[in-house]
């Protein structure tokens, strides 16, 4: 018996849906924000990518301006006043930022608080509203740093 494929998502379509140029370096980066499925500053991001490839302090800055404003990926200010990107997964994915080690850690989906956001979700969709998002930020002291200080 066969094995079932996974369907090969089309980055490409996806970038020039949104009037974008899909070169290589964006693919790739957005291709990465969505398979780490965590929020990354742009540090972080340009360190990674440049494990397998060189890639452009600049040129990210602008992939991560362009993917921002036309809502391909979200940009979220953390505690530490740096922003990071994040590619959305579904209508939220929110996450626990501690304010310590600045890690992000994803929120049960059981938390009563997604719960609160899936109603917002479906009151807005159901007045015919359907280009937002809702974003959300939880941040405390993870267990690490707790154990640490």
């Amino acid at each position: 018996m066969a094995k079932a494929m996974k369907p090969k998502f089309d980055w490409e379509s996806q970038i020039r849906n949104k009037g974008l140029r899909a070169t290589k370096s964006a693919v790739l980066v957005l291709k990465t924000l969505q398979h780490l499925k965590k929020p990354l500053s742009h540090d972080e991001l340009l360190e990674y990518l440049n494990q397998s490839t060189s890639f452009d302090t600049v040129t990210l800055y602008r992939i991560l301006d362009r993917f921002t404003q036309t809502s391909l990926i979200e940009k979220i200010l953390g505690s530490d006043r740096i922003s990071r990107y994040r590619y959305p997964q579904g209508d939220h994915y929110e996450f626990f930022e501690c304010e310590s080690c600045h890690q992000h850690f994803q929120l049960p989906r059981s938390s009563p608080l997604l719960n609160l956001l899936d109603q917002v979700n479906h009151q807005l969709k159901s007045k015919g509203i359907s280009e937002f998002a809702i974003s959300f930020n939880v941040q405390g002291t993870c267990q690490t740093c707790k154990t640490i200080s």
